[in-house]
């Protein structure tokens, strides 16, 4: 696990932690998200997360909802449900409109919120949004889809100039992940070239299926990034040298504190 999570991480993942505290949260957060992915309102089914499911939403509009959810989200933007009603009714889906630029303090290079496109039945539809919900209200019956997209852009982000510790920094974002570069790849040492296009491409063989960025850095050596949530999670061949032990202190005096090490994964990045 890792307790304390800066993005600017300057230490490996430690063995075990003194407080348990993330091994019972991941527990709670699994049960708890059927409540979190779907809620119902007056006549209404409010969809909140995008991940494969399927849940039964009793008394909607006097009637039993069955929703089954396909999607390969955050790796790709189509999301697909199939609502089947116990019989048919007029009540309203409220899909979630995301928005990743939710603070001030971080705005993202390119637009990458709402959703491009949505459709019931194959056919586009308006679908008005209301308090960050896309609204569909119709008469539903056994076997209408809803087909919609999410747009899934590589980004640049760029942070306040207000926080001195992104100052001329920069940091990558797919979706609604974060990624960062690890040594492991590449010198993380080096500056970005923050006008470099940004690919996105899905690789199977790595951390168990990941969708990676490639960019540039400002020398033109190439640039891979991979989601934060998935760092130190590879052994790597050329290590960072250890700083060598602080000196010892004089005799009565509190012990050096010793130096930081080399970071080995970063988020932010210098930008060029």
């Amino acid at each position: 696990m890792y307790y304390t999570n800066p993005l600017d991480a300057n230490a490996g993942r430690p063995e075990w932690q003194n407080c348990p505290c993330c091994v019972g949260n991941i527990s709670r957060t699994v049960l708890m998200l059927p409540t979190w992915m779907y809620s119902k309102g007056e006549n209404a089914i409010f969809v909140n997360l995008f991940a494969g499911s399927k849940i039964t939403v009793e008394g909607v509009a006097g009637t039993d909802v069955h929703l089954v959810q396909e999607t390969d989200y955050p790796w790709k933007g189509a999301v697909g449900i199939t609502v089947t009603p116990a019989k048919s009714a007029r009540f309203a889906i409220n899909v979630r409109v995301p928005n990743r630029d939710v603070s001030t303090l971080y705005r993202g290079a390119a637009a990458a919120n709402g959703i491009t496109s949505i459709k019931v039945n194959g056919a586009a539809v308006p679908a008005p949004v209301k308090n960050g919900y896309a609204t569909l209200d119709r008469t539903w019956k056994a076997g209408d889809t809803i087909a919609l997209e999410l747009p899934m852009v590589p980004n640049y982000v760029h942070a306040s100039e207000k926080i001195t510790a992104t100052t001329n920094k920069v940091a990558l974002r797919y979706g609604p992940l974060v990624y960062n570069i690890e040594h492991v790849d590449q010198d993380i040492t080096q500056a970005i070239d923050a006008k470099a296009p940004l690919t996105a491409e899905f690789r199977k063989d790595l951390l168990g299926g990941v969708t990676v960025i490639h960019g540039k850095f400002a020398n033109g050596t190439p640039l891979l990034a991979i989601p934060n949530f998935a760092r130190f999670n590879r052994v790597d061949p050329n290590p960072v040298p250890a700083i060598p032990s602080p000196p010892a202190s004089e005799p009565g005096q509190p012990p050096a504190r010793p130096a930081p090490l080399p970071p080995s994964s970063i988020v932010w990045m210098h930008e060029h």
